[in-house]
């Protein structure tokens, strides 16, 4: 038997569609915990600073992504000093890109 491989873990189990969001919802979860964790913040100083419940921070923390929005997820990027872009080439191809505000640097 072949070995069959997947875009990502949520590949398997989800449709393409839906396991692609969870994917971009990992990936944001993992950057937003990293640079909370490079503040050396608590949960309870990132929810103040991200104007969220502290619980809300564990449940990033824990990886309970489907609790989440992308919008959610962008708008802690915003506040951590990051935007989000958008380019679109063509109609069928575009990407996004997240770098820090360099107003925030």
């Amino acid at each position: 038997m072949a070995l069959k491989f997947h875009e990502s873990p949520f590949h398997v189990t989800h449709d393409a569609v839906t396991a692609s969001k969870m994917a971009m919802k990992m990936d944001l979860s993992i950057m937003i915990m990293s640079l909370i964790k490079e503040k050396g913040w608590t949960q309870k100083e990132a929810a103040e600073k991200l104007g969220i419940n502290q619980s809300r921070v564990s449940e990033l923390k824990n990886a309970k992504i489907e609790l989440f929005t992308l919008d959610a997820m962008f708008d802690m990027l915003d506040t951590l000093g990051f935007r989000a872009t958008m380019s679109m080439p063509g109609l069928d191809q575009a990407s996004i890109a997240i770098t820090k505000n360099e107003a925030n640097a």
